[in-house]
């Protein structure tokens, strides 16, 4: 075909982690998506529950009394995408503000474990912030610490 065509581009970064959270009770497929967006180092990342009928859904509770061991796995996760996708950040937010706030304290707990290898900012706007507790953040951003060895 000679006819004149648009400009496209093909967003070939999408990963798709699965993990199973395990209760005396029940099993739930939880799935952690990490996408591009529109700027080829920023990645949005997302904790879901595959529910029966194949759909992804973030507003789910499991209540499977396992959440840190789910947050662990998710940290996991981060880390092995950065060992991927050296350079990029990692954006993330809680799907209602019950979640947000829980990640913010998650982040507080957690913030001095991270803090050799990772850089913890909240985003407001589009203004980058080193990520302080008790804040109130957009937005969470993730990005990895340059080796100094």
């Amino acid at each position: 075909m000679q006819e004149t065509f648009y400009p496209f581009t093909l967003a070939q970064h999408e990963l798709r982690y699965e993990f199973v959270s395990v209760s005396a009770e029940k099993r739930v497929k939880k799935v952690v998506l990490v996408r591009q967006s529109d700027d080829e180092t920023v990645y949005n990342l997302a904790l879901l529950d595959l529910l029966s009928d194949g759909e992804l859904c973030d507003i789910t509770e499991t209540k499977n009394k396992d959440f840190r061991t789910v947050m662990a796995t998710t940290i996991k996760i981060i880390t092995d995408f950065f060992k991927r996708n050296p350079g990029s950040n990692v954006v993330f937010r809680g799907s209602d503000p019950k979640r947000h706030r829980l990640y913010s304290m998650i982040i507080t707990r957690e913030l001095h474990a991270f803090h050799n290898s990772f850089e913890i900012l909240g985003v407001i706007v589009s203004v980058l912030y080193p990520f302080t507790s008790n804040s109130s953040y957009h937005f969470y951003l993730i990005r990895k610490k340059h080796d100094t060895n």
